[in-house]
């Protein structure tokens, strides 16, 4: 199949078993989880989301999905909020009351403002409660009046493990790198979870099912009115040839292809 080029404040406590679906963070927006760190930790320099092992990072481990991932920080009992991709040396230092105290009267030498997103949809507080105490100082002085609405683990280590994975599991894929919008205004996105404008993927109508697959190019992702839809390209055949036809499809209609060149 041949393509020419493409052109160019309010805080609710999270129940252990998923229930609403205000969990689900806003289509347009990624969620944002805040863990803390962990006094399990590896015995050499790594990463700040692999060096701490405790429990919390195990079921965060064992819950992420890659079209789904939350931007994460980590909250440092001795850096402060980290971004998951800086390189941490092992430490002993656990968040106390007089820790967490200290570090929300000189809040701005712990925030990092560089590392938090412009925008978020709903917000995961994870740890311990002098953890949270300085993760919402830290939402307020961020985001101010427009703090996003936030759900915060609670209760002993098993229910805040089972909270998280609840959490991650409810995760909806995010529209990502606006590109355009339409002509009513709707925002056309480049990525929605797996789906990213100029791949290929196998178009399968599920409304449909004797129709054969046919491999369909991605121009772009939107929010449709029945959902995420993406603008594509589409093998068609019409009186006998292959013609490329432009189509709105369903993007659960739509099965990413790997190793293969748009």
């Amino acid at each position: 199949m041949q393509f020419d080029p493409m052109p160019m404040q309010s805080t609710t406590q999270l129940c252990l078993f998923p229930m609403a679906p205000a969990l689900c963070n806003d289509a347009e927006e990624p969620a944002l989880l805040l863990m803390a760190c962990s006094g399990s930790k590896l015995d050499r320099d790594a990463r700040a989301i692999d060096l701490y092992r405790g429990v919390m990072y195990q079921s965060y481990r064992a819950h992420i999905r890659s079209d789904t991932a939350p931007r994460v920080l980590i909250l440092s009992a001795r850096h402060g909020f980290l971004q998951p991709d800086t390189k941490v040396a092992p430490y002993d230092e656990r968040m106390t009351r007089q820790r967490a105290d200290q570090m929300m009267a000189d809040l701005s030498s712990y925030l990092r403002p560089g590392a938090w997103p412009t925008r978020v949809g709903t917000v995961m507080l994870a740890g311990g409660a002098e953890y949270r105490r300085v993760m919402r100082a830290a939402l307020a002085r961020r985001y101010g009046p427009a703090l996003p609405v936030m759900h915060e683990t609670n209760g002993g280590i098993g229910m805040q493990r089972s909270q998280l994975g609840a959490f991650l599991d409810r995760l909806k894929p995010a529209f990502r790198d606006q590109i355009g919008q339409h002509a009513n205004g709707t925002p056309i996105f480049r990525t929605y979870g797996r789906i990213q404008a100029g791949t290929l993927a196998t178009l399968r109508y599920r409304a449909a099912p004797a129709l054969p697959a046919r491999r369909a190019r991605i121009l772009s992702v939107f929010n449709g009115p029945s959902g995420p839809m993406a603008d594509v390209e589409v093998e068609e055949f019409v009186r006998g040839r292959v013609k490329v036809c432009p189509r709105w499809v369903s993007v659960a209609d739509l099965q990413p292809l790997t190793g293969e060149p748009a």
